[in-house]
């Protein structure tokens, strides 16, 4: 029998256009851990919400995901990988920004044990989910995958820091097993574990992810990572196929159960 989803955020969050500041920014292996000040931002992120932060001299901005939030500071981990983001992590401390905050809606906590299969900076909204469900007393399993091992000082930043035991994978094996962080997800889930699955990463590891949770009648959720650009619903950019049609990953989402993605 399939497990009974939980309920995702039904309403929209309340969401405003805050003035914020770049206090730290620190590398971590191909990434870039930045701190950003939100002293006007009165409610915190929940696990899987993101903002959608201004970049000077770009007119699009960059929609990212918390993977802490503590008082007025919201860490974020970025990968460079086109010219808005790598004039972000270019960006010197003190610089003002501008952030819609807070957008999306949000992981569910489940009742039992959970599993985090990540990639990549996909582990930053993981952690901040970690966090609840360690709040929460749950069991939380740990898969990350890397190219190499890069992603070692990443890790410790996001997961370690909480106490978690992570798994690692690595394609070239110089971090962890050689493979892919499915394969412990697969290993788990084959052992019968009773777990809510969650995903974050590249498109494919999130469908690999998605078909061990269905295949083994567990529970699972993904945050998608889709093209965005202005985060609120205006512009329909960002549309997702799902089982009830095409519905959109900045408002509708960025979390969704894993039965309701047309992979």
């Amino acid at each position: 029998m399939t497990q009974p989803s939980l309920e995702l955020a039904p309403e929209r969050p309340r969401w405003d256009d805050h003035a914020v500041t770049l206090v730290a920014s620190e590398p971590l292996g191909p990434h870039r851990r930045l701190v950003l000040a939100m002293p006007s931002l009165e409610a915190r992120f929940r696990p899987g919400q993101f903002l959608n932060l201004s970049v000077p001299g770009h007119v699009l901005r960059r929609p990212l995901a918390p993977s802490r939030h503590e008082d007025a500071e919201v860490e974020l981990i970025v990968t460079p990988f086109g010219p808005g983001t790598r004039d972000l992590v270019a960006l010197p401390a003190g610089t003002r920004l501008q952030a819609l905050a807070p957008l999306g809606n949000s992981f569910p906590i489940p009742a039992g044990a959970a599993a985090l299969v990540s990639a990549g900076a996909g582990a930053a909204p993981l952690a901040r989910l970690a966090e609840e469900l360690l709040r929460a007393g749950r069991r939380v399993h740990v898969f990350h995958g890397a190219p190499s091992a890069e992603d070692r000082t990443l890790v410790r930043a996001v997961y370690e820091r909480l106490g978690l035991a992570v798994q690692y994978f690595s394609e070239d094996g110089s971090l962890g097993r050689r493979g892919y962080p499915t394969e412990g997800l697969a290993e788990l889930l084959a052992d019968g574990a009773g777990v809510t699955v969650y995903s974050v990463g590249p498109f494919a590891l999130m469908r690999a992810a998605a078909r061990l949770a269905i295949e083994h009648d567990r529970p699972g959720y993904v945050s998608l990572d889709v093209h965005m650009a202005c985060g609120v619903g205006a512009c329909l950019s960002c549309a997702v196929p799902t089982t009830a049609g095409q519905k959109h990953a900045c408002v509708d989402g960025p979390v969704f159960e894993v039965r309701e993605v047309v992979w």
